[in-house]
């Protein structure tokens, strides 16, 4: 098995670091290949079995199978679009509590998406167990602090205490002096050594986790280390280990927790062979249910039963009908603008799809070199049909010259530029199958960025090529408003529906949507919530239409306008006016930023009362000096002052 641990946060020295690096361990102590990728480009490289996406600003950008990792309460996510989309774009989801798997299925409740949730959680690979020394034990918490300085408070208080070892980046422990150590390496053993020396670790969580039931890493390491964990009250601790770690009473007083702290480490030094039955009872549960090579290998069953349902695998060789019949798919492919290596991995994209019965029209418009040869390539592996097409300077002139060729029972458009991944007619056939009211099934699309095939030099490519750009439920006035989320290799269409096509409409550009708008006024539409397709873009305006001066779209925008001002839709909406989804949609978008912006406030609001409070217990500690209290003495006396009244 080979996996790829893709990662929004690749080299930088967060918790996502950390955790990659305990993945591919693991994965290699069962035998796995693993990589560390931080781009859609890495991941195409090493060509996984599956991808595990460890945040949700992450979504699916290749054709391989995508796991989100989700470990982090939806509070964090809810009420941003574009991370649920990436969310649901995922094939599947590997999850750390209850309280997320029933959000996650409340919102794939309608999809009709195949998927499977999995147990995971921020553990660590397996250590044989190592019994620490409690004679004279040491307390380490170590944290980035990224959302800043958490139970700031607390850790003032415990700055002075000879036990503490506080470990993370410097800036995000600057409030310390006494009890900071500096950066333990990002290497997934590190943490696992200190902890260990140390002996006891403290484990705390922010609100939204303990409300989630969502465990951190900090409970699996300890345990991992041997080391007894201190911890606030937290469902799953309290489930799964049980009195098997060391718990502090809740309370909001800061002097109250750092008293309990320290009684406790009294206790593991007084009492060190019950702290070392406390420690393998720890170990012994993290060993059992929670190592990662656990999760992993318990992954492999769902794994083959999605891939084999979902048809991911491409198709290496097939001996296909020369004849289409029924139920098969033929992909309309416009050639003529570009070279034979566009050509050749268009059809190629074809003739991998894992449902067997595809075909190609290719319609020709000028003259491509060595196309002949390419298409004797695929004579026993792909039924194509070239038709010649009269060039125009009207893209619309071609694509209706293949529609009129199509002889299968659906049909799709792949630009000679684009692909579609191996699954893509599986999963949208299957959709109409299953919806008879639907005469048009759809996924989203990925926009990636890449070099001419062409051109022998280089272009510049961003350094993550790939992005999910439409991922949309449908929405009829949104398209009847000329506003397009449908890529035109996004979809497969019943052939019956081309029945009644009206002649060429001429247009230079936007034929796709006029082809769809065609369509959407006699049959509905479904979204498969996958991401199947993806559309190439190249950074320079000798190719893409997409660079078309604004003017010739406004144009052909006015020319669609007029075509269909007369037609009918579910909607009396008119062609080109805004939809009242856009609307709410928008609306609902400055309700999101500003309940964003308010969520913000409270967040800077309670880290400036922490630091009030962290500054008021430092100007105590230091008003109540000896030294301090000497001059007070001192003032009294020299200026004959009345003895300070008792309080």
């Amino acid at each position: 098995m080979k996996i790829a641990i893709h990662s929004h946060y690749a080299g930088q020295q967060v918790a996502e670091t950390e955790f990659s690096k305990r993945i591919c361990l693991a994965a290699r102590n069962i035998g796995w290949e693993a990589f560390e990728v931080a781009t859609s480009t890495e991941i195409n490289q090493c060509e996984p079995d599956f991808v595990i996406s460890l945040a949700f600003r992450t979504p699916k950008l290749t054709r391989f199978p995508t796991y989100g990792s989700m470990v982090t309460p939806p509070v964090f996510f809810v009420h941003d679009a574009q991370f649920n989309k990436n969310i649901l774009s995922y094939d599947a989801y590997l999850c750390s509590s209850e309280h997320i798997r029933r959000w996650l299925k409340d919102i794939l409740y309608l999809t009709s998406k195949e998927h499977f949730i999995a147990p995971w959680f921020t553990s660590t690979h397996h250590v044989p167990y190592r019994p620490p020394q409690f004679r004279s034990p040491r307390l380490l918490y170590t944290g980035t602090n990224w959302d800043g300085p958490r139970y700031g408070a607390l850790f003032e208080r415990l700055d002075s205490e000879s036990y503490l070892d506080v470990y993370g980046p410097q800036a995000a422990w600057s409030h310390l002096k006494y009890s900071f150590r500096g950066s333990l390496p990002f290497d997934g053993v590190s943490i696992l050594n200190a902890l260990n020396d140390a002996g006891v670790g403290l484990c705390l969580h922010r609100t939204e986790h303990s409300d989630a039931a969502t465990p951190s890493s900090r409970i699996f390491e300890i345990a991992a280390s041997g080391a007894i964990a201190i911890c606030q009250e937290h469902p799953f601790i309290r489930d799964v280990f049980q009195d098997a770690v060391l718990y502090l009473e809740p309370t909001d007083e800061v002097s109250q927790l750092a008293s309990q702290i320290s009684e406790y480490m009294r206790w593991i030094a007084e009492n060190p062979n019950d702290a070392l039955r406390l420690s393998r009872r720890a170990y012994n549960i993290f060993s059992q249910n929670y190592t990662l090579e656990k999760l992993l290998s318990d992954l492999i069953p769902n794994h083959k039963e999605l891939v084999a349902a979902k048809q991911s695998l491409p198709s290496s060789s097939r001996s296909s009908p020369k004849a289409l019949g029924q139920k098969s798919v033929q992909y309309i492919v416009r050639v003529g603008n570009r070279g034979a290596n566009y050509v050749q991995r268009a059809l190629d994209s074809i003739a991998s799809q894992s449902y067997g019965l595809v075909g190609a029209v290719i319609v020709q418009y000028k003259e491509v070199p060595h196309l002949s040869r390419i298409l004797d390539k695929y004579d026993r592996h792909l039924p194509v049909q070239l038709v010649q097409s009269t060039y125009t300077g009207s893209r619309s002139t071609q694509l209706w010259d293949g529609l009129r060729a199509v002889s299968a029972e659906y049909f799709g458009i792949l630009d000679d530029d684009d692909v579609v991944y191996p699954n893509h007619a599986h999963l949208l056939v299957n959709l109409l199958d299953r919806f008879n009211d639907c005469g048009v099934a759809y996924s989203g699309a990925i926009r990636v960025w890449e070099p001419d095939l062409d051109v022998s030099a280089s272009t510049e490519v961003p350094a993550e090529p790939a992005e999910l750009t439409y991922f949309e439920p449908f929405d009829r006035g949104r398209l009847v408003s000329l506003d397009n989320f449908i890529t035109s290799n996004a979809f497969v269409a019943r052939t019956s529906l081309l029945k009644d096509l009206w002649d060429d409409p001429h247009l230079p550009l936007l034929e796709d949507l006029f082809l769809l708008l065609f369509l959407c006024r006699t049959t509905n539409f479904v979204f498969s919530y996958e991401a199947s397709s993806e559309f190439r873009w190249r950074g320079h305006k000798t190719d893409n239409s997409i660079w078309i001066d604004r003017q010739n779209w406004a144009a052909a925008s006015e020319r669609v306008k007029s075509l269909l001002w007369k037609q009918s839709y579910s909607s009396t909406q008119p062609i080109g006016s805004s939809s009242l989804t856009q609307v709410e949609s928008r609306l609902g978008t400055v309700s999101a930023q500003i309940e964003s912006r308010m969520i913000a406030a409270e967040k800077l609001l309670a880290e400036t009362r922490a630091k009030l409070d962290m500054t008021t217990t430092r100007l105590d500690r230091y008003l109540n000096l000896p030294f301090f209290d000497a001059i007070r003495r001192l003032r009294r006396k020299l200026l004959r002052l009345p003895p300070p009244p008792d309080l």
